[in-house]
């Protein structure tokens, strides 16, 4: 007989679930939910699965994770079927394997373990909707329930992970003048602005230090038009710049920290736009570091080190190197505290698995947690 966590992981990355199309990965937790006994299971106004488990008054904890993944590209280029859930050699194979519908296995698991022990508050775990594309089932989560502490599931090798950060896609739009290359003085070449630039760029003095290591700059793309002919002086450029901030570095501050080395009155400075419209307009997410000393994290620390002791395992404590839902949960206050199996180089990829001893070492922290985190608050801690 299966091990029931693995099933049920493995059941997760049977449901296609590509982002916008959620549903079936959806109805999945829900009957998850109701077979381990949750109180409360429902989907919300945007589709996020919730599960609830109610325990008197205190506070209430939530552990989260998206349900929604990438596409599965080539099933030919995959060593197993990417929508299989296989095991084979002791991982878990699939889409979603570790980004990262395991964790949230093991969450539901941890969940109904927690109950079985007995805790004092309320516990929730939520399976949202659009992690890929900008966060829409986080952001609604964060504006419609209250939660003292989230503990996010995004992969981390079992390490406990305190932020990452944040991520602007900005564009650098460079003048010029259109003319025949055979007499390319007649014009003004776009692409010797985007050159002039990305030199002074290699000298912009950035952040440095901290947790998260500092902020980076990094050129991706240059597209100049007209871009059919090779026979042009192009007459415009846009420049790419991959931007990855700190703390306290706002859209607005990327920006302007971009045009600071601007040659060119001309030259202008935005964030791309998402399509997406509303609060996702803007292709930009926030950094986030969770304070290290907040009680919530104490405990997270001291629990996650007694669950992978009792396995084995070291307890260690980093941060990501990608983004995450983290921002938005965080909006209202709560610290968002990372853990979650797999290895997160694996993530997007036609390798994407997950070994079977991580998924058991993350239900175990994930209940721990739950039971220190949920006991009654001693001498009237805060959360």
């Amino acid at each position: 007989m299966q091990d029931p966590l693995v099933s049920l992981a493995s059941e997760l990355i049977k449901a296609p679930s590509q982002t916008g199309k959620e549903g079936p990965a959806a109805a999945v937790m829900l009957e998850a939910f109701e077979a381990n006994g949750f109180d409360e299971a429902y989907l919300d106004e945007v589709g996020n699965a919730i599960g609830v488990i109610r325990r008197g008054e205190g506070r209430t904890l939530m552990l989260n994770g998206h349900i929604d993944t990438v596409p599965v590209g080539d099933p030919d280029l995959w060593p197993y079927p990417p929508l299989s859930g296989a095991v084979v050699n002791d991982r878990l194979w699939g889409r979603g394997a570790c980004d990262m519908k395991s964790a949230l296995a093991c969450m539901v698991m941890a969940a109904s373990d927690a109950a079985a022990a007995g805790f004092q508050g309320t516990l929730i775990v939520s399976g949202v909707v659009q992690e890929e594309v900008g966060g829409l089932g986080a952001r609604h989560l964060a504006a419609t329930l209250g939660y003292d502490a989230v503990v996010l599931g995004e992969p981390s090798k079992c390490r406990m992970m305190l932020g990452h950060r944040g991520a602007s896609v900005v564009e650098i739009v460079f003048p010029g003048a259109i003319a025949h290359a055979a007499r390319a003085s007649l014009g003004e070449n776009a692409l010797a602005h985007v050159a002039r630039y990305v030199l002074a760029l290699e000298g912009l003095e950035l952040p440095r230090g901290g947790a998260l290591g500092g902020s980076s700059a990094t050129p991706t793309r240059v597209i100049s038009s007209p871009s059919d002919s090779t026979n042009v002086v192009p007459g415009s450029a846009v420049l790419t710049v991959d931007y990855r901030s700190v703390p306290g570095e706002g859209p607005a501050e990327v920006v302007e920290r971009l045009h600071s080395i601007a040659h060119d009155e001309r030259i202008i400075v935005r964030i791309a736009d998402s399509g997406r419209g509303g609060a996702d307009a803007l292709r930009s997410t926030a950094a986030y570091l969770a304070d290290p000393d907040a009680q919530a994290v104490r405990v997270a620390r001291e629990a996650f080190g007694r669950a992978l002791a009792a396995v084995g395992r070291r307890f260690e404590e980093d941060v990501w190197w990608f983004c995450t839902d983290a921002p938005s949960l965080a909006r209202r206050g709560a610290p968002v505290i990372g853990f979650g199996p797999g290895e997160e180089e694996l993530a997007h990829t036609t390798n994407e698995s997950v070994a079977v001893a991580d998924l058991h070492a993350a239900r175990r922290a994930y209940a721990e947690f739950a039971k220190a985190y949920l006991a009654r608050p001693k001498n009237g801690e805060a959360a």
